[in-house]
Protein backbone atom coordinates (compact mmCIF):
# COMPACT_ATOMS: atom_id res chain seq x y z
CA UNK A 1 0.00 0.00 0.00
CA UNK A 2 1.23 3.48 -0.54
CA UNK A 3 -0.18 7.21 0.22
CA UNK A 4 -0.97 9.06 -2.39
CA UNK A 5 -1.48 13.26 -1.96
CA UNK A 6 -3.50 14.77 -4.51
CA UNK A 7 -5.23 18.22 -3.88
CA UNK A 8 -8.25 17.15 -2.11
CA UNK A 9 -6.70 15.32 0.56
CA UNK A 10 -4.71 11.78 0.70
CA UNK A 11 -5.71 8.77 -0.77
CA UNK A 12 -4.12 4.51 0.15
CA UNK A 13 -3.64 3.00 -2.54
CA UNK A 14 -2.74 -0.91 -3.51
CA UNK A 15 0.53 -0.19 -5.04
CA UNK A 16 0.07 0.56 -8.79
CA UNK A 17 1.27 2.90 -11.59
CA UNK A 18 0.62 6.70 -11.38
CA UNK A 19 0.14 8.18 -14.85
CA UNK A 20 0.05 11.73 -15.30
CA UNK A 21 -1.47 12.94 -18.28
CA UNK A 22 -0.88 16.55 -19.99
CA UNK A 23 -3.39 15.59 -22.31
CA UNK A 24 -6.88 17.20 -22.63
CA UNK A 25 -8.77 14.21 -21.24
CA UNK A 26 -11.99 14.60 -20.04
CA UNK A 27 -12.54 12.67 -16.51
CA UNK A 28 -14.02 9.95 -18.50
CA UNK A 29 -11.27 8.81 -20.78
CA UNK A 30 -8.81 9.18 -17.94
CA UNK A 31 -11.14 6.45 -15.90
CA UNK A 32 -11.62 4.35 -19.03
CA UNK A 33 -7.39 4.60 -19.12
CA UNK A 34 -7.00 3.86 -15.39
CA UNK A 35 -9.44 0.61 -15.84
CA UNK A 36 -7.70 -0.75 -18.84
CA UNK A 37 -4.14 -0.05 -17.11
CA UNK A 38 -4.78 -0.90 -14.18
CA UNK A 39 -3.63 2.27 -13.07
CA UNK A 40 -4.22 5.59 -11.69
CA UNK A 41 -4.32 8.28 -13.98
CA UNK A 42 -4.55 11.99 -12.84
CA UNK A 43 -4.55 15.38 -14.99
CA UNK A 44 -1.06 16.91 -15.07
CA UNK A 45 -3.12 19.99 -13.16
CA UNK A 46 -3.32 17.30 -9.87
CA UNK A 47 -0.60 17.20 -7.41
CA UNK A 48 0.83 14.02 -7.10
CA UNK A 49 3.83 12.24 -5.10
CA UNK A 50 5.45 10.17 -7.46
CA UNK A 51 4.53 9.36 -11.87
CA UNK A 52 5.59 6.13 -13.36
CA UNK A 53 4.36 7.59 -16.97
CA UNK A 54 3.74 11.34 -17.90
CA UNK A 55 1.42 11.41 -21.47
CA UNK A 56 2.02 14.07 -23.13
CA UNK A 57 0.44 15.64 -26.69
CA UNK A 58 3.36 16.75 -29.43
CA UNK A 59 5.54 19.33 -27.45
CA UNK A 60 8.93 21.04 -27.48
CA UNK A 61 11.94 18.98 -26.23
CA UNK A 62 11.59 22.04 -23.44
CA UNK A 63 8.46 20.87 -22.30
CA UNK A 64 9.36 17.71 -22.31
CA UNK A 65 12.17 18.51 -20.47
CA UNK A 66 10.32 20.58 -17.39
CA UNK A 67 7.52 17.36 -17.59
CA UNK A 68 10.68 15.25 -16.63
CA UNK A 69 12.06 17.80 -14.21
CA UNK A 70 8.99 18.08 -12.62
CA UNK A 71 8.17 14.15 -12.48
CA UNK A 72 11.54 13.20 -11.86
CA UNK A 73 12.26 8.90 -12.49
CA UNK A 74 8.46 8.91 -15.00
CA UNK A 75 8.88 8.02 -18.69
CA UNK A 76 7.81 10.70 -20.22
CA UNK A 77 5.33 9.53 -23.51
CA UNK A 78 4.25 11.70 -26.35
CA UNK A 79 1.23 10.27 -27.31
CA UNK A 80 -1.49 11.31 -30.34
CA UNK A 81 -4.67 10.43 -29.82
CA UNK A 82 -8.02 10.08 -31.75
CA UNK A 83 -10.78 8.73 -29.84
CA UNK A 84 -14.89 9.00 -31.26
CA UNK A 85 -16.03 7.55 -28.20
CA UNK A 86 -14.53 10.42 -25.86
CA UNK A 87 -14.37 12.53 -28.55
CA UNK A 88 -11.15 13.22 -28.76
CA UNK A 89 -8.88 14.41 -31.75
CA UNK A 90 -5.02 15.14 -30.57
CA UNK A 91 -3.21 14.62 -34.32
CA UNK A 92 0.47 15.84 -33.87
CA UNK A 93 2.71 15.60 -36.91
CA UNK A 94 2.99 11.67 -37.21
CA UNK A 95 -0.67 10.90 -37.35
CA UNK A 96 -0.59 14.21 -40.19
CA UNK A 97 2.11 12.10 -41.95
CA UNK A 98 0.42 9.12 -41.72
CA UNK A 99 -2.68 10.08 -42.45
CA UNK A 100 -1.22 12.05 -45.51
CA UNK A 101 -0.93 8.78 -46.92
CA UNK A 102 3.08 7.09 -44.96
CA UNK A 103 2.66 3.77 -44.12
CA UNK A 104 4.42 3.59 -41.26
CA UNK A 105 6.34 6.12 -38.95
CA UNK A 106 9.61 4.76 -37.66
CA UNK A 107 12.90 6.28 -35.37
CA UNK A 108 15.78 5.04 -35.95
CA UNK A 109 19.55 5.82 -34.34
CA UNK A 110 21.36 4.08 -36.85
CA UNK A 111 21.13 2.64 -40.30
CA UNK A 112 21.89 -1.02 -38.33
CA UNK A 113 18.70 0.02 -36.17
CA UNK A 114 16.51 1.15 -39.41
CA UNK A 115 17.64 -2.40 -41.25
CA UNK A 116 16.68 -4.23 -38.21
CA UNK A 117 13.17 -2.32 -38.03
CA UNK A 118 12.52 -3.21 -41.51
CA UNK A 119 13.52 -6.39 -41.66
CA UNK A 120 11.44 -7.09 -38.41
CA UNK A 121 8.05 -6.17 -39.82
CA UNK A 122 6.40 -8.92 -41.92
CA UNK A 123 2.82 -8.59 -43.48
CA UNK A 124 0.42 -9.95 -41.01
CA UNK A 125 2.24 -9.61 -37.85
CA UNK A 126 0.26 -8.85 -34.81
CA UNK A 127 2.37 -6.50 -32.55
CA UNK A 128 3.74 -3.41 -33.19
CA UNK A 129 6.39 -1.47 -31.41
CA UNK A 130 4.64 2.19 -30.08
CA UNK A 131 6.25 4.24 -31.84
CA UNK A 132 5.65 2.65 -35.15
CA UNK A 133 1.80 2.22 -35.18
CA UNK A 134 0.27 2.43 -38.66
CA UNK A 135 -2.50 4.66 -39.64
CA UNK A 136 -5.26 3.04 -39.08
CA UNK A 137 -4.40 1.78 -35.57
CA UNK A 138 -6.98 2.56 -32.77
CA UNK A 139 -6.77 3.51 -29.19
CA UNK A 140 -6.91 -0.58 -28.36
CA UNK A 141 -4.00 -1.16 -30.65
CA UNK A 142 -2.40 1.77 -28.84
CA UNK A 143 -2.86 0.13 -25.32
CA UNK A 144 -2.15 -3.54 -26.22
CA UNK A 145 1.63 -2.15 -28.30
CA UNK A 146 2.33 -0.54 -24.83
CA UNK A 147 1.62 -3.07 -22.93
CA UNK A 148 3.00 -5.41 -25.01
CA UNK A 149 6.55 -3.20 -24.73
CA UNK A 150 5.97 -2.77 -21.08
CA UNK A 151 6.24 -6.32 -20.61
CA UNK A 152 8.50 -7.77 -23.07
CA UNK A 153 12.46 -6.72 -22.65
CA UNK A 154 12.96 -7.71 -26.19
CA UNK A 155 11.01 -5.32 -27.84
CA UNK A 156 13.50 -2.30 -26.35
CA UNK A 157 15.92 -0.93 -28.10
CA UNK A 158 19.18 -2.28 -27.05
CA UNK A 159 21.55 0.02 -25.20
CA UNK A 160 24.28 -0.78 -27.15
CA UNK A 161 22.99 1.49 -30.44
CA UNK A 162 22.04 4.09 -28.33
CA UNK A 163 25.78 3.94 -26.92
CA UNK A 164 26.94 4.12 -30.03
CA UNK A 165 25.07 6.78 -31.57
CA UNK A 166 25.80 8.64 -28.48
CA UNK A 167 29.63 8.35 -29.31
CA UNK A 168 28.97 9.68 -32.83
CA UNK A 169 26.99 12.70 -31.40
CA UNK A 170 29.94 13.03 -29.29
CA UNK A 171 32.43 13.17 -32.02
CA UNK A 172 30.76 15.06 -33.83
CA UNK A 173 30.77 17.93 -31.83
CA UNK A 174 34.12 17.17 -30.41
CA UNK A 175 35.52 17.86 -33.64
CA UNK A 176 38.55 20.90 -33.41
CA UNK A 177 38.32 21.36 -37.23
CA UNK A 178 35.02 22.28 -38.06
CA UNK A 179 34.60 22.75 -42.14
CA UNK A 180 33.78 26.29 -42.91
CA UNK A 181 31.60 27.47 -45.85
Amino acid sequence: MSVERFDGGAELLPDRRTIVTALPLKRAARQRLAELLGARVVDVRETVDHADLVLTPSASPQLIGRLGAKYPGAEIIVVELDDDEFDIELAGPVKRILRGGAARYVVADSIGELAGKLAARRPGQQTVPVHELVSAATVDDLIAAFLQQSADPSTRPEPAATDHVEARRRERTADPDPPTR
